[in-house]
């Protein structure tokens, strides 16, 4: 054989050489991974990973593992074997996996954000396991509806279809706000539903800061349930055509914003303002008394649903991203809470906009009133008949104390609520809907 000859020859075994040295490496750190991973459970009362050989060389025949003709991981599924242990962040090197099942088993403690990093898996379904804490950042672009269905216990996946039927094609719009629309729907089963959708029409204008902003709070709504609360029954999300909506409980007498400001809507007495201002504090007690406090950007009045009796339903409905820095009344604290319940309180007694032209913000026009300079039964609606004189004096001082500049001046949520007790004599279960639909058994016969 000439010398060229040797030299293709010596050039082909060479490179042979490089790709079976790579594939070996991949194939040990396949298993390797996998090993470790095992080693992270603590309990398989099955015995499914008895087969688990620390000797082999490829993983490719283990129980639950599939792999590609070239020996890569591309499936581990290991559901319903009473698996228990932690998960090992070792899963995010099986970087060409597309396919992660472990439902159904004893997993605890929190999800990895390690497995953030597999690029191309299509399929994550870590349901009814035991997992604590939120969704790592780093997952919340290859969740799967199979796995948010389950891990949001206690909310219904909804397919766009079903929504669109109840919806009499999206075309019952309840109202349009920054960000996304509002519609009414009626279920199957009579159940009234108000459903808000995201007003971006195409995934291109949807980034990974408003998907996680919109997993953030359905996870943290799907946590929560108080009978003033406007609360989360629901979600539906696709992506051709991409769409993304939480469904929420139907509150039918429109929103505080209405009924207070437009000459059409139904008049609103004193009794039934205090009443549902005191169902709006005893919701937002309830979510700051959380474990991890829920609060709220949009609190205002055209984010304060009536039910028919006209109690209160606080929502938590909008889909925007506040892209700017939080100031001193925007922080997501208790004493910015109080602030915002203040501004809210002022609207709902004075009738008056939180701005107008003619007299620029309701706080500024209410100074006057606040400090005394001028008799307190001007900040009054004067549309009103019959309201007591003390209960005016009481809640402008509890509202000039809210509205302190100094944070640490202005009252607690407890003692906000203890104050507002004490004026208005209403308690939690008087301000309460009176005729609250079973919404969860209803929805039971939706998705039986």
């Amino acid at each position: 054989m000439g010398t060229c000859g040797r030299r293709v020859l010596g050039v082909w075994f060479f490179f042979w050489f490089l790709l079976t040295l790579e594939q070996c490496t991949s194939l040990n750190r396949e298993g390797a991974a996998l090993l470790r991973f095992k080693a992270a459970i603590e309990a398989d009362p099955y015995g499914a990973l008895l087969d688990w050989n620390q000797e082999s060389l490829s993983p490719c025949t283990w129980f639950g593992v599939e792999c590609s003709d070239d020996g890569l991981v591309m499936s581990l599924s290991l559901a319903n074997l009473g698996l228990k242990g932690v998960l090992s962040p070792e899963l995010g090197k099986l970087m060409q996996m597309k396919s992660l099942i472990l439902h159904n088993n004893s997993f605890y403690g929190t999800i990895p954000r390690e497995i953030g990093d597999l690029q191309d898996l299509k399929m994550l379904d870590l349901g009814y396991n035991n997992f604590s804490g939120s969704i790592p950042s780093e997952l919340q672009h290859i969740l799967s509806l199979e796995f948010l269905c389950r891990f949001l216990e206690g909310i219904t996946l909804f397919r766009r279809s079903e929504l669109e039927t109840a919806c009499e094609g999206f075309s019952n719009i309840i109202d349009t706000l920054p960000g996304f629309t509002l519609f009414k729907g009626t279920l199957p089963c009579g159940a009234e539903i108000a459903v808000a959708s995201t007003s971006v029409a195409y995934a291109g204008g949807w980034s990974a800061i408003d998907e996680a902003h919109y997993m953030n709070k359905v996870g943290a709504l799907s946590k929560v349930n108080h009978k003033n609360l406007l609360n989360l029954v629901g979600y539906c999300e696709d992506e051709k055509p991409f769409i993304r909506m939480m469904v929420f409980e139907y509150a039918s007498n429109g929103s505080l914003f209405e009924r207070l400001h437009v000459k059409e809507a139904e008049h609103l007495n004193w009794q039934s303002r205090l009443r549902i201002a005191m169902g709006v504090l005893y919701c937002l007690q309830y979510m700051h008394q959380q474990n991890t406090p829920v609060t709220l950007k949009n609190l205002n009045s055209s984010y304060i649903y009536l039910t028919e009796d006209d109690a209160a339903k606080v929502s938590d409905i909008s889909f925007s991203v506040d892209k700017r820095e939080d100031d001193e009344y925007d922080a997501p604290d208790e004493y910015s809470t109080v602030y915002k319940f203040a501004l809210l309180l002022l609207e709902t007694i004075s009738g008056r906009r939180p701005y107008s032209e003619d007299d620029g913000l309701l706080v500024l026009w209410a100074r006057r009133y606040l400090t005394c300079a001028s008799p307190v039964m001007g900040m009054i609606d004067p549309t009103l008949n019959s309201v007591p004189e003390e209960h005016a004096r009481a809640l402008s001082e509890l509202i000039r104390l809210c509205l302190s500049e100094d944070r640490r001046q202005r009252p607690t949520m407890a003692e906000v609520t203890k104050r507002m007790q004490e004026i208005t004599g209403i308690t939690q279960d008087q301000a309460i809907p009176r005729n609250s639909a079973l919404w969860w058994a209803e929805l039971e016969i939706m998705t039986s």
